[in-house]
């Protein structure tokens, strides 16, 4: 069995996690977690089928236990949270053996293969008692919590379109684990502007049409291109463009059109680099704040730590965590109908169907 989930933060001690993967993204969790986190929790293990990078990993983070197996971390490590960062296709083999452990889980996006897969890992979690989060880290960035906050408090009235747009040029790598998938930039990317569009809608989405295209000269099977028009439950309207085939000119905007005014954020790389937020009523002056980019430690508390420390404060309260899983069947429901949809020719998909027929109700993300 995992370590008590209420056993470790205020009062009791730093909590014990691991990680299962050990590539990039590990040792952007694992910096985010030490900016982050301090205090809080640490990485004690980590784990990977690969020999060579399991111990890259923990020669760059000393005293990190390495395992070659999930199992046998889960029964050594005395573990009071998962982070499983492998990608999805290899997810059950390890979230099975974390949840029948009782281990809390953060999983890396798209935390399921389809969106049917996703709704039957939440039912699972929950059966199991076990806390389910999703790191969706883009939406921890200061643009985009300055324009949640400004949305939710600032009286602006009902919400009529949301707007997400990213263009850079991205090629893709030949031999790695992301150039034999189908799904291709929606899941590694996009997901993430999907995640923000849903994270600020008042309602669930409803229908999703969408196409994709890939880029011939790369030879990949996945898609570089995606452009999606969603409705949500209160006819509210979002659509999101993004392409890995925009040669100059890169930008990253979200735009948000309500009753009373409009707000940006705006950046021109997806993670690096300076940002702006801006809101204006009608008929008055525009206020915008900038934020500075203050390196890569700062980088990597704002987006991968914040994911931690969010799952480490539902912990401490026993709450739901803002990421859960079942928050996250909003985002995985308009990517499997978006791909349903480009497959259709963009005709349009309901979510129902795109989670294996789970309704979203109300203003939340349950089912009914």
């Amino acid at each position: 069995m995992g370590a008590d989930p209420t056993g470790g933060g205020p009062g009791g001690g730093e909590r014990r996690l691991g990680l299962v993967g050990a590539g990039w993204v590990a040792h952007q969790h694992a910096a985010g977690i030490a900016a982050a986190c301090a205090g809080r929790a640490r990485v004690v293990a980590v784990c990977d089928s690969d020999p060579a990078a399991r111990e890259a990993f923990c020669r760059e983070h000393p005293g990190t236990a390495a395992h070659a197996g999930v199992a046998g971390m889960l029964a050594e490590e005395g573990l009071d949270a998962l982070l499983v960062l492998t990608p999805p296709a290899v997810r059950d083999e390890v979230v099975d053996p974390a949840l029948a452990a009782g281990v809390p889980l953060l999983v890396e996006k798209p935390f399921a293969e389809t969106g049917a897969r996703a709704a039957e890992l939440v039912r699972r979690a929950e059966a199991a008692g076990v806390p389910l989060a999703v790191s969706q880290n883009f939406r921890w960035f200061p643009e985009q919590q300055w324009v949640a906050a400004r949305l939710r408090g600032e009286g602006l009235g009902p919400v009529h379109l949301l707007e997400h747009r990213s263009f850079q040029d991205r090629p893709q790598a030949p031999g790695v684990w992301r150039a034999r998938e189908q799904r291709l930039e929606m899941a590694i990317f996009s997901v993430h502007l999907v995640d923000r569009l849903q994270w600020l809608a008042p309602t669930p989405p409803r229908t999703v049409s969408a196409l994709t295209r890939r880029d011939p000269a790369t030879g990949l099977p996945g898609e570089q291109l995606s452009a999606l028009l969603v409705q949500f439950e209160d006819d509210l309207v979002a659509t999101m463009t993004s392409s890995w085939r925009a040669r100059a000119l890169p930008v990253q905007e979200l735009r948000v059109d309500a009753e009373g005014g409009s707000l940006r954020a705006r950046r021109e790389q997806p993670m690096h680099g300076p940002a702006a937020a801006a809101l204006q009523r009608r008929g008055e002056a525009v206020q915008e704040v900038v934020f500075d980019d203050d390196g890569p430690t700062t980088r990597a508390r704002l987006s991968y730590g914040a994911s931690t420390a969010a799952l480490l404060d539902a912990l401490d309260t026993g709450a739901e965590p803002v990421h859960s899983g079942r928050d996250n069947l909003r985002t995985m429901g308009v990517m499997e109908a978006a791909y349903l949809s480009a497959a259709r020719g963009g005709a349009p998909v309901e979510v129902e169907e795109a989670l294996g027929g789970v309704v979203l109700a109300g203003g939340g993300a349950a089912w009914r």
